[in-house]
């Protein structure tokens, strides 16, 4: 299957995220006017919007955070300066985040919506559905997924 140079910038930015690349690194992914915008989630209840700005501070504060992350795209959709991928995202924190703890897995069933402009991403909207956190300790057995 060909990739489009679209596409292919959204697998070099999540192959950057995935080896821990943050800061002003990642500028060179974004347009200038970039805005990100994260729907409701597990993590965060409400809708939360930035500026490119934003994104650098906010990767910046998170550098360091998990231990490792990676991205497993299962569809792409593509269509004029849009492309949408279905992925899930697998990470583990590398210390406490508020109740969560170190050593603990997260995962979420996203949809990655990218907008571009000039060849550069304007837009990044992401709609994560994570698994449920067990607070005290790494992710709870699922008695159906975990089962012998």
């Amino acid at each position: 299957m060909q990739v489009s140079d679209q596409q292919a910038l959204v697998i070099e930015l999540m192959q950057a995220l995935e080896s821990g690349v943050h800061g002003d690194e990642l500028r060179r992914f974004f347009h200038h006017d970039a805005e990100q915008i994260e729907y409701p989630s597990l993590v965060d209840p409400r809708v939360g919007r930035r500026g490119l700005d934003g994104m650098i501070s906010a990767s910046d504060l998170g550098a360091g955070m998990l231990a490792f992350q990676r991205y497993d795209v299962s569809r792409w959709i593509e269509t004029g300066d849009t492309v949408v991928c279905q992925a899930e995202w697998h990470a583990e924190l590398a210390k406490d985040a508020g109740p969560l703890r170190r050593g603990q897995r997260l995962h979420t069933y996203s949809v990655l919506i990218f907008s571009f402009r000039d060849d550069k991403i304007i837009r990044q909207e992401a709609y994560d559905c994570y698994e449920p956190f067990d607070h005290g300790s790494k992710m709870r057995p699922d008695p159906l997924r975990d089962a012998p």
